[in-house]
């Protein structure tokens, strides 16, 4: 255990020891950049495709699976 503790924690020590800065994740964006414009803010709702949907009763799931089975006759090939 104190051998990994060890192993942990030179690792950790060496990593804030270093010399160079990370590169940038996302060089090609830059928020403050001015030539990469303005996002557009067209208004979205977030209910458009709503439809009600009742409950139903429940249905033979045996013969559910069969219909719904690629062995079916008829399904597919």
């Amino acid at each position: 255990m104190k051998i990994a503790g060890f192993a942990m924690f030179a690792s950790l020590f060496v990593a804030g020891c270093a010399a160079t800065t990370p590169s940038d994740v996302l060089p090609a964006f830059n928020p403050a950049d001015p030539v990469i414009g303005i996002r557009g803010t067209k208004y979205h709702p977030v209910v458009a495709d709503y439809r009600q949907r009742e409950p139903l009763d429940p249905q033979d799931w045996r013969r559910l699976n069969q219909e719904l089975s690629p062995a079916a006759p008829g399904a597919g090939s």
